[in-house]
């Protein structure tokens, strides 16, 4: 009889053990965006690649995997970014582990180039250098007698401040890097916000092209901003420390599609988890949940990441009770928790109690 039981306990054990690591095997690899649309000679889009386990568990895998163009004649491929060639449609192809995707590209006005816009390059670049924020030049009555509009909200407004107020001081068209805007964002000279960027940074270069330029307002005005993506929409990552590059895409209102991910701002609610640099890259820390937000324009989107721990063995309960067990239920097994035994009717009142009125249930409550 003890033989008998002593069977059956193992048995028992055996069936409720998690899977084993070889069940969780990579099922899906993905190419972000899924579709690029390349206009003008200046146009670029950066692309990444991300598998997806059995588990919900995704890697980036941009590095890793072998990237090719179907029609390299359209397009070039350097260091994870699309740069047009010539005009036509082709495809990019990602292949890893036994694994392809495919995204579809667009090429148009490949050979003409595009003239810097004050709209919808140096409004970005004054925004993503948080020179209009609240704390700076954003605020209500300006810093140190210069005044932007909050977030960009007005360009006409601030190109008239910037180009109009105090006449040559603020701009210099006859000696344009000797402008104060730029000598003041690139620390060249005292200036009480700091350095906001790098001489030799792209946003530099381009408020110094739209000086060396004229410093021009826009002939008519752009495209509005409609939409932003951030891609990818959702990351389950492994292990403190994994990573995830993000990649933010804004859509125009006349079709047209443009990688805004060194313009955008990043941020974190919850950094401990998922820390984000200023150029999207994310990086796992302790276990939980974040939302990584990217904001462009007038707009803000966000992506859910989750981080878990490495090697982690989970198997999902059986849900019992009201649609309230399942929706909690739906949210630790996304974090691989197991719910907390039952309480007793005692332990329940005093967690309501305090959680409700935040105090203490009385020995009436009890009774």
């Amino acid at each position: 009889m003890a033989v008998k039981r002593t069977t059956f306990i193992l048995l028992s054990m055996w069936l409720t053990l998690p899977a084993p690591a070889a069940d969780k095997a990579w099922e899906a690899l993905t190419i972000y965006p899924p579709e690029v649309q390349l206009a003008t000679a200046t146009d670029f889009q950066n692309v990444i690649a991300v598998a997806r386990r059995s588990d919900g568990v995704t890697l980036d895998v941009t590095d890793q995997v072998a990237w090719t163009v179907e029609n390299p004649e359209l397009v070039r491929f350097e260091n994870f970014r699309l740069l047009p060639s010539s005009d036509g449609q082709t495809k990019l192809q990602a292949a890893w582990e036994n694994m392809t995707s495919e995204a579809a590209i667009s090429v148009s006005a490949a050979t003409t180039p595009r003239d810097i816009s004050f709209h919808l390059d140096i409004m970005p670049v004054l925004t993503r250098s948080g020179c209009n924020t609240g704390s700076c030049h954003g605020a209500a009555r300006g810093k140190d007698g210069f005044r932007l509009s909050l977030f960009g909200f007005d360009p006409a407004g601030d190109y008239q401040r910037i180009t109009r107020e105090i006449g040559i001081r603020r701009i210099n068209l006859a000696i344009p890097e000797q402008s104060l805007v730029y000598l003041k964002a690139t620390g060249a000279v005292p200036h009480s916000g700091g350095k906001r960027m790098d001489p030799d940074s792209p946003y530099a270069a381009a408020l110094l092209g739209w000086l060396n330029g004229g410093a021009l307002l826009d002939a008519s005005a752009p495209p509005a901003c409609t939409q932003v993506d951030l891609f990818p929409p959702q990351a389950v990552m492994e292990g403190e420390g994994a990573s995830q590059r993000l990649v933010a895409v804004a859509h125009y209102a006349d079709g047209t599609t443009r990688d805004v991910t060194s313009l955008a701002a990043f941020s974190t609610n919850n950094d401990r988890s998922a820390a984000v640099t200023d150029l999207g890259a994310v990086t796992a820390g302790v276990r939980g949940e974040a939302f990584v937000m990217a904001r462009f324009d007038t707009h803000t989107v966000g992506t859910q990441v989750l981080t878990l721990p490495a090697g982690l063995e989970y198997t999902a309960p059986e849900v019992t009770g009201n649609y309230i067990d399942e929706l909690v239920a739906e949210k630790l097994n996304k974090l691989r928790i197991l719910p907390s035994g039952q309480c007793t009717d005692e332990e329940f009142l005093r967690r309501v109690t305090i959680d409700i009125i935040g105090q203490l249930p009385t020995e009436e409550d009890y009774q």
